[in-house]
């Protein structure tokens, strides 16, 4: 007779197989995961739309900023002086930094000297300026205190005349990355001088070439001061009489660079000017040739001149630099390249379909971006030199904005 096993009175226990245990880690990884990238991606558009906010707003100050310098200049509302040019405004193309003797090819950027209406308040400022440094040159041994009493005497005999003359100039700006500029202005009162070396003034809207013997860079960087900064780019067109459309997306700068006077197409805007056609912009030099120049004899003519009817300004804006950098070269880039790599050409942010980035102190335009690889290159774009540049680079996009400032006192070249 068969007997069954004894049976225990305790219940059987049961435990995860190796393959669920693997199988519900696997899930487990994969929820995590897609927890990380969802986390991760959050936080880079909230990035992304921290630093497009940033730089919509950085475009919208230089806007505004230079829009208000832009406004104030003032035209020939009367017949000019024979002696003296009050009303002449005049915009070279020069290497920037404005040295004595620049280097082969060096990088351009336009000076701007205007004649321009004065707000109270900036007029003041400016004259006493200029009287304390009258006052000092007279008693440099003079107390800061007696030099108060003076000033307060002096400034009695300054009547407000609500004009004056300002220059804008670009210089490189301060810093590790040569790619960023600042854009710097001066006012001055008509006349002004300012020390240029022993027993020599000089008035800064007089002299013919910023950056000569006679007008040193050295002296304009001290009487300037920084109105906009972290710029890539920044640059004037001027719409002539003769003007009928702001023309591509290229700019003045380049195009200025690669015509003569005799072969300037009137129709596109002017990268250069002097409104008194006086014969000062003629050669490379003196910072171009006016298209427009009729010779040194239209200086003294007191009907012979010719203003912008409207600015357009074309600047781009760089990214805060705690951002995550626009692109990195993958490698060295020698200045005859024709395309570079990036380290990640999926995050580039600039058009895929052509555009133009910034290394260092050069414009390159592309045609396009294929995988990694950025193709098509036109070298030192926007009167920049062609340089190479190393490994771990930054590339700039930036953002560009562009705005016409209309120049209500306009006036035609009244012997063309």
């Amino acid at each position: 007779m068969n007997h069954s096993p004894i049976q225990s009175g305790r219940p059987q226990q049961h435990g995860f197989t190796l393959i669920e245990l693997l199988i519900v880690m696997g899930i487990l990884s994969g929820f995590l995961l897609m927890l990380v990238q969802l986390v991760d991606s959050g936080l880079q558009t909230f990035r992304d739309g921290e630093t497009s906010q940033m730089l919509a707003d950085r475009s919208s100050h230089a806007q505004r900023v230079i829009t208000e310098e832009l406004t104030q200049l003032r035209g020939s509302t009367t017949t000019r002086d024979s002696q003296r040019v009050e009303d002449r405004l005049v915009v070279q193309l020069l290497p920037v930094g404005l040295p004595i003797l620049p280097e082969r090819d060096a990088t351009r950027s336009q000076v701007l000297r205007g004649s321009v209406r004065l707000l109270p308040d900036r007029e003041l400022r400016i004259i006493d300026s200029a009287l304390v440094g009258q006052i000092l040159t007279d008693d440099p041994a003079m107390p800061p205190e007696q030099v108060l009493v003076e000033l307060e005497q002096r400034r009695l005999n300054e009547p407000l005349r609500g004009v004056g003359n300002v220059m804008l100039m670009v210089a490189r700006q301060e810093g590790p990355d040569d790619a960023l500029i600042e854009l710097r202005a001066g006012w001055f009162l008509p006349g002004q001088k300012f020390p240029a070396g022993p027993n020599r003034m000089v008035d800064p809207f007089e002299e013919i070439i910023p950056g000569s013997e006679d007008l040193p860079g050295s002296l304009l960087r001290e009487i300037t001061e920084p109105i906009l900064q972290n710029l890539l780019h920044i640059e004037f067109s001027f719409w002539s009489q003769s003007t009928t459309s702001w023309g591509n997306r290229a700019g003045v700068l380049s195009s200025v660079l690669s015509r003569s006077r005799d072969s300037a197409n009137l129709q596109a805007p002017q990268g250069i000017w002097d409104s008194a056609r006086g014969g000062w912009l003629v050669d490379e030099i003196s910072g171009g040739a006016f298209a427009f120049d009729v010779g040194p004899f239209s200086e003294h003519d007191t009907s012979d001149d010719i203003h912008p009817h409207a600015i357009m300004v074309r600047c781009a804006v760089a990214q805060p630099a705690d951002a995550t950098p626009e692109g990195l070269l993958s490698g060295y880039l020698a200045n005859d390249s024709q395309s570079l790599e990036l380290y990640d050409g999926t995050s580039f942010p600039g058009a895929h379909d052509g555009g133009f980035i910034k290394i260092d102190g050069e414009w390159l335009q592309y045609a396009g971006l294929s995988g990694d690889r950025l193709i098509g290159l036109r070298r030192g774009q926007r009167a920049t030199k062609a340089i190479s540049h190393d490994a771990g680079s930054l590339v700039h996009v930036g953002r560009t904005v562009e705005f016409v400032v209309p120049i209500l006192h306009a006036k035609d070249d009244w012997n063309g």
